[in-house]
């Protein structure tokens, strides 16, 4: 899982005089930001009926409604 890390310090656009040609955000810059998060957002499970392969780590886990028959840390539920 990734998170969101922007490869551009925007703000610095900001303290450029007016007429500095370095001051143009380019679209090739706007686009490798958003292939950033488009990286970060994909690789994070839905909100809504999550499907995890592999192993997981849960902090607090609360389990509720139907299920098949499984196994979580050795015990059936």
């Amino acid at each position: 899982m990734s998170s969101y890390t922007p490869s551009y310090a925007w703000s610095s656009f900001d303290s450029l005089p007016s007429g500095n040609p370095n001051k143009i955000v380019k679209a090739t810059a706007i686009g490798v930001e958003m292939t950033n998060i488009q990286t970060a957002v994909n690789s994070k499970a839905d909100s809504a009926s999550p499907s995890f392969t592999g192993s997981m780590s849960v902090a607090d886990l609360t389990v509720s409604g139907s299920f098949s028959v499984g196994t979580i840390d050795g015990g059936t539920y």
